[in-house]
C-alpha cells in the first residue's frame, strides 16, 4: 500500500490514456477502488481519493492540451480536463510545479522534463507512472524511485 504522503508524478501519457482511451469516462471518475479496464483512469481516480500526493508541471499540462487538440477535442473539453488535473493535484495535497530543467540522461527531451519534475526538490516523487518506453527504460528503480506502468501502480496502491 502507498502512504498518502507519497509524492507521485503521472507522465503525459497517463492523462491522455485516461481521457482518450477505452472507458475514458471523464468528467466522471471511476469508482474507488477502480473497476474499469482503463488503468490510467483508475490511477487518476486513486489520486482524487487522496491515496497519494500528485504533482504535475506546466510542461505536462501543455502537452496534454496539445495532444487533445491534435486529436480533435474541443477547446472546452481540453480546458476542462487540464483544469481538472490541476484540481486533482491540489486536492491530493500535491501541486503544479515548474521544475528546474536539468539533464537526467533520458533520451527524449520531453521525457527528460518529466524526470526533472520527479527529482525536483519541491516534489521528490518516489513514483513515476508512465507507459512511455524512454522512461520505462530507466528501469523499475531509477535513482531510488519506482518507475511503473499505470496497471502496476493501481495494483500497488490498492494492495492490502
Amino acid at each position: 500500500m502507498i502512504d498518502p504522503a507519497t509524492s507521485v508524478v503521472f507522465d503525459v501519457n497517463v492523462y491522455l490514456d485516461y481521457i482518450l482511451g477505452a472507458d475514458g469516462s471523464w468528467p466522471l471518475l471511476p469508482d474507488v477502488p477502480p473497476t474499469t479496464d482503463n488503468s490510467a483512469a483508475d490511477a487518476v481516480s486513486l489520486a482524487f481519493a487522496s491515496r497519494f500526493r500528485l504533482f504535475a508541471s506546466p510542461h505536462i499540462l501543455r502537452n496534454v492540451a496539445r495532444v487533445m487538440r491534435a486529436v480533435g477535442q474541443t477547446d472546452s473539453t481540453v480546458e476542462g480536463f487540464v483544469t481538472a488535473i490541476v484540481e486533482i493535484c491540489e486536492f491530493s495535497g500535491g501541486a503544479v510545479i515548474e521544475p528546474k530543467a536539468r539533464d537526467h540522461g533520458v533520451a527524449d527531451h520531453e521525457d527528460n522534463l518529466v524526470a526533472a519534475l520527479v527529482k525536483d526538490a519541491g516534489v521528490d516523487a518516489l513514483i513515476l507512472v508512465t507507459s512511455d518506453h524512454h522512461l520505462l527504460d530507466l528501469g523499475p528503480n531509477w535513482n531510488g524511485r519506482l518507475v511503473m506502468r499505470p496497471r502496476d501502480f493501481v495494483r500497488r496502491v490498492i494492495a492490502r
